[in-house]
Order: structure tokens, then C-alpha cells, then sequence
């Protein structure tokens, strides 16, 4: 079982420092056990950061693509129990996107929760926050594939042709508990063509780049990089090699 004391220390192994901005992906059962749970993990970050800092965790939900509603204050996250635990912490703030939202504690919690934007990667979203705040990626347990979310960000800002902007229109019930109807934009997969997501080669270049620190907590493989060295290297790797970032399903 790993000690509060040791994920502190690991976590500043890591690179993790005080003041940090970070979006934490995680598998928390990668770690192999931790006393207290998840939530002595939650509260590790936030030791290591400080109150300058800010915790970022995805709380996504995909049911509003399949028409049903969403409703910031209740709909659960499908990112795993980390984020739900931060998104019930009464400190958090969500951030109401009905397909890509975020809880977030700490300093910028109020700036970056009351965004409002309509389209799922792009200029004005949160990952594009991300970058002119210089925060960083904490990766644990997963593999770029599963996590590195920021990757359809580059798609978006950068362009690609297999991917394209579809719109999904349904009911949204904000903090206030106003319901209304509205519409997102989502920067999809071309399925028709048969893409798949295919990330893990670029993850791998970013560590070839020497850009990702990477630590082994408990029996978890941990990994932390800076958004903007993320994205100026993505940016480049797409235009050398625009196969970069998906594969073809066998059935196409």
C-alpha cells in the first residue's frame, strides 16, 4: 500500500511543484493500492500544488450524444472514480459542457469552470486555457490511447481531414438548475472512413523528444509533460506525417 507520504514525495519526483496547473487522467487501480483510497491521491496533488495551484480532471460523459440530457450538478463522470470524487467534492467547480466537462479545485477553479464554449477542442475550450496558463498532463496508468484527450485539441486548432465537426442539440440543465435546450459541436472521428483513434505513436515520440517525465508510483507507470511542449511537438509530427494520429478499422 503507498503512504500518503510516499505519493507526496513521488509526485515531486515526478515534476509536480507548487503553483502547478494540472489535468490529471487517471486509472486509480494502477496504482496497486493506496491508504485511504483515491481520495488520499486527490489529496496528494493538491498537498504538492498548494493553493496557488489548480487540479483539473476530466469528468466527461457521452450520453448526451445518444439524446439523453445533462445536468452539470448531477451527471455522473465516466473518467473514473478520481474524478467523480473531485467532482463531488463540494470545493469544485464544473464546468458545464455537456460531452467534455471538467471539474476543477484550486485557484483558477472559479476562471476556468465558468467557461463557456461550444466546441469541444477548440480556441476557446479549456484545453487552449491550458496552454497560455503553461500547465501541464499528469498521465496515470493509461495509456496515451485511453487519456491523452489534448491530441484532438492539435486536430482541431492544426486541421485534419478525418475527422469533422458534428453537432448534437439536447436538454442541459445548468448550476442554477435552469433546463434548456442547446447545441455542442464535437470534433469527431470519421467513421464512416473507418478511423480509430491511434495515439500511442505520438505519445512514444514525446518521450523520444525527452519532454515527458515518467515514474513508477506503486505499480503505477506515471507520466507528466508540459502542454505546450505537447502541442508544439504534435503540431510538428502532424504536418511531417499526417497518418500520425489514427489507423483504419480492418472492416474498411
Amino acid at each position: 500500500m503507498i503512504t500518503k507520504k510516499k505519493l507526496i514525495n513521488d509526485l515531486n519526483r515526478l515534476g509536480l511543484t507548487k503553483g502547478d496547473i494540472v489535468l490529471v487522467h487517471s486509472s486509480f487501480k494502477s496504482f496497486g493500492g493506496v491508504e485511504g483510497g483515491p481520495q488520499t491521491f486527490i489529496d496528494s496533488v493538491l498537498d504538492v500544488i498548494q493553493t496557488e495551484g489548480t487540479l483539473i480532471v476530466p469528468t466527461f460523459n457521452f450520453d448526451f450524444c445518444e439524446g439523453k440530457p445533462f445536468d452539470v450538478r448531477h451527471t455522473p463522470s465516466h473518467m473514473g472514480i478520481i474524478t467523480e470524487l473531485v467532482r463531488k467534492n463540494p470545493e469544485s467547480r464544473r464546468l458545464l459542457h455537456p460531452i467534455h466537462s471538467f471539474s476543477i479545485i484550486g485557484k483558477l477553479s472559479e476562471e476556468l469552470g465558468s467557461l463557456q464554449y461550444k466546441s469541444t477542442y477548440g480556441k476557446n475550450s479549456l484545453f487552449a486555457r491550458l496552454r497560455e496558463f503553461d500547465g501541464k498532463i499528469m498521465i496515470v496508468g493509461l495509456e496515451y490511447n485511453q487519456s491523452m484527450t489534448f491530441f484532438h485539441h492539435v486536430e482541431e486548432m492544426e486541421g485534419c481531414d478525418y475527422r469533422y465537426f458534428k453537432e448534437f442539440t439536447g436538454e442541459i440543465t445548468d448550476h442554477n438548475g435552469r433546463t434548456y435546450v442547446d447545441s455542442f459541436t464535437f470534433f469527431v472521428r470519421d467513421l464512416d472512413k473507418g478511423v480509430e483513434t491511434q495515439v500511442n505513436p505520438m505519445g512514444e515520440l514525446l518521450e523520444e523528444k525527452g519532454v515527458v517525465n515518467i515514474q513508477k508510483i506503486g505499480k503505477a507507470t506515471v507520466k507528466l509533460m508540459r502542454v505546450n511542449d505537447a502541442y508544439r511537438i504534435t503540431a510538428q509530427e502532424m504536418k511531417k506525417n499526417p497518418l500520425l494520429m489514427y489507423g483504419i478499422s480492418n472492416n474498411h
